[in-house]
């Protein structure tokens, strides 16, 4: 019996045994990890755990790593493979109405690439500890409740590709730090109460997606942006001034919305023509008019290299004639020139579009020229488009015959020729 002992005794302390404690180790979860996932718990209201969520699998008798898709800790989160020990490398709730706050201690998760709670009611501030995560890819936290500023921490997280704190209750400005994210990729701050000037974004230099719509911003604190930019979303703000010139150089851009604004002054040509550009809105300011610019009087090559598929630049104060360069865009399907004050008579390369006449060339669906005072007969060849081919208005202008059979004529009149007359009386 005692040589049995000994035996044993050896075994245990031979290198045969280790395999067994080290795959022991493999199979559980770090402790700050599991402690960072029981205060991410804890800081949710109980009530708003529904029996079926992530959460109420999270049963932390168990280890977390060593349970997923079990009955405990079914989703939720992931772990890293073959780490010693195993590591959270993914928080990614499901949007079931959550309300709580975000625990400080998410920030212990040292290994998290990714944290998404969107969808839920998180409230209170984003926590400052969420610097910590150097390694995270992907901070997900729109659809909530979040107030407070966004920490200036933020932008020591230089491997973050996609950042995303829309639709909150944030408030104050962009801050400074962002433009450290030079990994950054995607950026979505739109509703929330943002404000002051949107700051030098210039090293993000892999920004592809900038979505800062329905806040407070009220300008640019730096003229120049991201070259990389193919998405610019500003609509509903209240920026002023004139169109910054650094737009004009973004060759990869392809949608830009800055409407419902208060921008001001000539819009320039150029913008016109960026090589990759297909929506462009900029209803809703004040512009004037269309400025043209050294190196591109050829008008017409101009717009035979344009990308853009609709235009709209409706509710501004343009004024002269219906510029012909807007139609000779091959792609242009849809323009909007409403509400503004162009005069003269409609060219009759708009009819052409309309009616697809022009060869090689996409034929307008959409066209709404209506409250201006445009003046004279309609082009012919609007007259053949039978309902239904394209959408529009002609109503609220100074056309002499606007059949009302005609669907661009209806839902309105023309208006007075004592209005007409006063206005061409102070044009220009």
């Amino acid at each position: 019996m005692l040589l049995q002992v000994l035996f044993f005794a050896c075994f245990l302390l031979s290198g045969d045994a280790l395999p067994i404690a080290s795959s022991a180790r493999a199979t559980s979860t770090a402790a700050v990890d599991i402690e960072a996932l029981k205060e991410l718990k804890a800081a949710i209201d109980p009530a708003t755990i529904a029996p079926s969520s992530c959460l109420a699998s999270w049963d932390f008798s168990h280890d977390p790593c060593a349970s997923i898709s079990t009955s405990f800790f079914v989703c939720g989160f992931r772990c890293s493979n073959g780490a010693h020990p195993m590591r959270i490398t993914e928080i990614t709730l499901d949007n079931v109405g959550y309300a709580g706050s975000l625990s400080p201690y998410l920030g212990n998760l040292s290994s998290l690439q990714v944290l998404d709670v969107s969808g839920n009611a998180f409230h209170g501030s984003i926590p400052e500890s969420l610097s910590n995560l150097r390694s995270l890819l992907k901070l997900e936290l729109s659809q909530n409740s979040i107030s407070g500023w966004i920490p200036q921490s933020l932008g020591r997280l230089d491997k973050l590709e996609y950042l995303s704190l829309a639709s909150n209750a944030i408030e104050g400005p962009l801050p400074a730090s962002l433009n450290r994210l030079h990994s950054l990729e995607r950026l979505a701050v739109s509703n929330n109460r943002l404000s002051g000037p949107i700051p030098l974004m210039t090293a993000m230099s892999s920004l592809l997606y900038f979505d800062g719509s329905t806040n407070r911003f009220s300008g640019w604190a730096q003229s120049e942006l991201p070259l990389s930019l193919m998405v610019i979303s500003l609509r509903n703000n209240q920026l002023q001034g004139r169109l910054p010139e650094s737009l004009t150089k973004l060759e990869q851009l392809e949608v830009l919305d800055l409407s419902h604004n208060d921008l001001r002054g000539p819009v320039p040509a150029s913008l016109f023509t960026l090589p990759s550009l297909q929506q462009l809105n900029l209803a809703y300011n004040q512009f004037v008019s269309v400025l043209a610019t050294p190196g591109l009087a050829e008008w017409e090559q101009a717009a035979d290299s344009s990308q853009l598929i609709e235009i709209d630049l409706s509710f501004n104060q343009f004024q002269g004639r219906l510029p012909v360069f807007f139609v000779q865009m091959k792609r242009l399907t849809a323009l909007s020139l409403g509400h503004n004050q162009f005069s003269g008579l409609i060219p009759i390369e708009y009819a052409l579009k309309a009616v697809r006449m022009l060869i090689g060339a996409e034929p307008l669906m959409r066209l709404y020229l209506e409250s201006n005072f445009l003046a004279g007969e309609l082009p012919s060849p609007f007259l053949s488009i039978v309902p239904g081919e394209v959408s529009g208005s002609f109503v609220g202008n100074c056309l002499q015959r606007c059949p009302a059979e005609l669907f661009f004529c209806q839902g309105g009149q023309q208006r007075s020729p004592a209005e007409c007359s006063k206005f061409f009386e102070s044009a220009p």
